[in-house]
């Protein structure tokens, strides 16, 4: 199985169970909060890609990269965006009038 595959497949299910409560929530700091992980994780994986701390098999990359981090690793920022703020609004952790979380 490629990453892409396996990317591709996991982002769909976690938008799958998302989407619903996230629809709900502002756009405005779920937007916020995916361009600073893209960013943050466009710089820190070259880094280690770029250092050799970390290797992919050319073989199970689709080839497509940002400098040395291959499109994949991206999947990880845009799951954590749908993912964390969903799970912190099931768990009940919403703002509440008067900005006090409960």
């Amino acid at each position: 199985m490629t990453y892409v595959i396996l990317s591709v497949a996991v982002l769909a299910l976690i938008a799958l169970v998302t989407v619903p409560t996230l629809r709900r929530a502002p756009a405005r700091p779920l937007v916020l909060t995916a361009l600073v992980l893209i960013a943050l994780t466009a710089v820190f994986d070259n880094v280690i890609v770029g250092l050799d701390i970390v290797a992919y098999d050319e073989q199970l990359i689709s080839g497509v990269k940002l400098w040395y981090a291959p499109i994949e690793d991206f999947a990880y920022a845009l799951g954590a965006v749908m993912l964390v703020p969903a799970v912190w609004i099931w768990l009940g952790r919403t703002s509440k009038a008067g900005g006090e979380a409960s």
